[in-house]
């Protein structure tokens, strides 16, 4: 299947990644409202766009998804209640490459959601669609958020990249890849 065929739902028994509604704004204001979530990322992420969370979410479907720039979906544990956002972006369909990305309410740091995540993330990609290469990029300074992609498979194949995060200057930034081989590429 090729990626933007679906909106998906996974889900691996302990968190599970879903569609955000408008009921979730108020738990997505909680995220994005808090500096310590954002002190690692860009200043132009979408859920950060609208003043009113209710509205980012209306706009997610016609703005991301159907334009193709980027899957959003909440991280939910089993009361499904979003305690975080996962994404999916910079999707270059003759590349089979795909990025991706998240942030966790600072109250469920260090539980090893976003490991969780990422790779829920990462199989989803490699395994269900046309991705055959996933990137993360992360603050060279993010050194946790390093940690969890190394977790999941990850290298960080170019470290210390100037990049421009909208934070009006250069952010430098460590690129990790995901290389999905076959088992027959294996051999």
């Amino acid at each position: 299947m090729r990626l933007f065929e679906e909106i998906p739902y996974l889900n691996n028994g302990h968190i599970h990644l879903r569609e955000l509604s408008e009921q979730d704004a108020d738990d997505v204001r909680l995220i994005t409202e808090n500096p310590g979530v954002y002190r690692y990322l860009p200043a132009f992420l979408f859920e950060r766009k609208y003043p009113d969370q209710r509205e980012m979410i209306r706009r997610i479907k016609t703005e991301c998804f159907d334009t193709k720039e980027s899957i959003l979906l909440g991280i939910c544990e089993e009361d499904d209640r979003v305690i975080g956002i996962a994404e999916i972006y910079n999707y270059e369909e003759e590349k089979c490459k795909a990025s991706i990305g998240y942030r966790l309410n600072e109250d469920f740091w260090g539980r090893g959601i976003a490991t969780e995540t990422a790779g829920m993330l990462r199989d989803y990609l490699v395994r269900k669609t046309d991705v055959r290469k996933v990137t993360a990029h992360v603050m060279a300074e993010n050194r946790s958020s390093g940690k969890v992609l190394e977790k999941n498979g990850f290298v960080c194949e170019w470290p210390d990249l100037q990049e421009d995060w909208g934070h009006g200057y250069p952010v430098c930034v460590d690129k990790y890849i995901y290389r999905f081989r076959e088992a027959a590429d294996e051999v």
